[in-house]
C-alpha cells in the first residue's frame, strides 16, 4: 500500500493575518506594526493612500504591500546596499501601495535606501504625532466667511487643519457664520451682519460651553475689518481664544511663521484738541493713515492718538507671529487704559484701523463692557474713513 502524504497546513490568506500580504516570512510583530506605524496608508512621500479600501469603489480589503528597502535578493532594486542583519525588520520595510511599490522598484536609481528611509520617517513620525494627540488638544473652529473685493472667501478644511496642529478640530466646518448672502452695497449691511453674527454664534458657543467637552476657540475669519471688530466684541477675552490670519504666501495658508523678530508697538499723541470728549485712535498696523482720510467731523476739537509698529514701517506683511498678535493685544490694552485716564467720562471712542484680520477681531475683544467706551468703528473705502458700526453699547450685553 502507498503511504499517504501527510497534509499541508493551510497557509493563512494574508487578510487572515493581517492587513499586509505575506512578505517573505516577515513576522507577525512586525506587520502589525508596520500597519499601525503607518495608519495604514501608503507611506510613499506625497501619496498616502488608504491601503485598507480601494481607490475607486471604497471597498473594504487589502490593497497594501510590504516593501524591502534593501532588497529582499541581491539582485534586487537596492540589493547591493550595505545589508541588514534582519532583512526583514521592520526597519527595512515601507508599507506602500502597489503602484508606488512598483515605482521604487523599476525606477531604483531614482529613490535610494537614504530617500526611501527618509520618506518611511516622515511618514510614520506624522502618524505618531497626530495619533499621541489628546482631547486636551480639540478646538472648536468658528468661521466667518463674508466677502472680499466682492469675491466670497473659501477655506479649505486641508488649511484649517494644518493651521491647528498639533490641536486637532472636534469637527468641521465648525462653526459657520456665512455672511457672503448680504450685499456690501446695502446701507445696512454692518448692523445685519452684526446680527447674524449674533443669532449663529451666541447660541452655538452656549452649546459648546455647556457641553463641556471644548474649551478651546480656534478662529478663521476673513470680512471688512468692522464685521471683524463685531466678531472680536461678541467672543470677548474670558474664553480661551486662537486667532488666524491667511498669509500672503498662498504655500504657507493659515500658519503662523515661527521666525523673525516680534514686532512690538507705540502710543503716539499726534494732536492735542481743544475738547476733552473727543478722542480718536488710529491703528497704523497695515499702512500708516493720512489725517486726511479721517473724515470732516474730527476737527482740531479731536484729540488723535496713533498705534504704530516700533522701529519697523508698518506693512501688511508686519503680522508673522503668534507672538506679534499678542504684542498688539498687550499694547492696545495699555492704549486704551492710557485714553481712559487722560480723558475722564469718555463716552465713545473713534476707531481708524488699518489692520490685518486678527488684529481687528482683538479689536473688539480687548474691549471691557463695563470699563471701556463705546467703540465707533470706521471703515476705510479707497482711501477715506466712514463711520461702520458702533460697538460695545447696551445692545452688546
Amino acid at each position: 500500500m502507498s503511504k499517504r502524504r501527510p497534509k499541508r497546513p493551510a497557509t493563512p490568506t494574508p487578510d487572515e493575518t493581517s492587513p499586509i500580504e505575506e512578505a517573505r516570512s516577515v513576522s507577525e510583530i512586525v506587520r502589525m506594526r508596520l500597519v499601525a506605524s503607518s495608519a495604514g496608508r501608503c507611506e510613499f512621500r506625497g501619496c498616502n493612500r488608504d491601503l485598507l479600501q480601494h481607490p475607486a469603489t471604497g471597498t473594504p480589503g487589502n490593497f497594501s504591500q510590504a516593501a524591502h528597502i534593501v532588497a529582499f535578493k541581491r539582485g534586487g532594486a537596492r540589493g547591493e546596499e550595505p545589508r541588514p542583519v534582519d532583512i526583514n525588520a521592520f526597519e527595512n520595510l515601507m508599507l506602500l501601495c502597489a503602484d508606488c511599490h512598483h515605482l521604487i522598484d523599476t525606477h531604483k536609481n531614482d529613490y535610494s535606501v537614504d530617500l526611501l528611509k527618509e520618506h518611511k520617517r516622515e511618514h510614520e513620525e506624522r502618524i505618531y504625532a497626530l495619533t499621541a494627540l489628546g482631547p486636551e488638544q480639540r478646538t472648536t473652529v468658528i468661521q466667518l466667511r463674508g466677502t472680499i473685493g466682492g469675491q466670497p472667501v473659501d477655506i479649505p478644511g486641508t488649511d484649517i487643519e494644518a493651521a491647528l496642529r498639533p490641536r486637532y478640530p472636534a469637527r468641521l466646518p465648525g462653526v459657520l457664520v456665512d455672511l457672503t448672502s448680504i450685499q456690501r452695497e446695502t446701507p445696512s449691511f454692518f448692523d445685519l451682519a452684526r446680527d447674524q453674527i449674533r443669532r449663529e454664534l451666541r447660541p452655538a458657543l452656549r452649546a459648546e460651553l455647556e457641553s463641556k467637552r471644548v474649551q478651546h476657540y480656534s478662529v478663521l475669519a476673513l470680512a471688512p475689518i468692522p464685521v471683524l471688530v463685531c466678531l472680536g466684541r461678541e467672543l470677548g477675552n474670558k474664553v480661551n481664544v486662537d486667532l488666524f490670519q491667511r498669509q500672503r504666501d498662498p504655500a504657507r495658508g493659515w500658519r503662523w511663521y515661527d521666525d523673525g523678530p516680534i514686532v512690538d508697538f507705540d502710543l503716539v499723541r499726534l494732536r492735542t484738541g481743544t475738547t476733552s470728549d473727543r478722542v480718536g485712535l488710529l491703528l497704523s498696523i497695515s499702512a500708516r493713515l493720512d489725517l486726511a482720510s479721517l473724515p470732516s467731523e474730527v476737527d482740531d476739537q479731536f484729540t488723535l492718538y496713533e498705534l504704530v509698529p516700533r522701529g519697523v514701517a508698518p506693512s501688511v506683511e508686519l503680522i508673522r507671529r503668534r507672538e506679534d498678535l499678542l504684542a498688539f493685544r498687550t499694547a492696545y490694552r495699555a492704549a486704551l487704559e492710557s485714553i481712559c485716564s487722560a480723558h475722564s467720562g469718555l463716552q465713545s471712542l473713534l476707531l481708524f484701523p488699518a489692520v490685518p484680520a486678527p488684529i481687528a477681531v482683538a479689536c473688539g475683544q480687548e474691549i471691557m463692557p463695563k470699563a471701556h467706551p463705546a467703540l465707533r468703528v470706521f471703515d476705510n473705502v479707497k482711501g477715506r474713513f466712514t463711520e461702520a458700526i458702533t460697538v460695545n453699547t447696551e445692545t452688546d450685553l
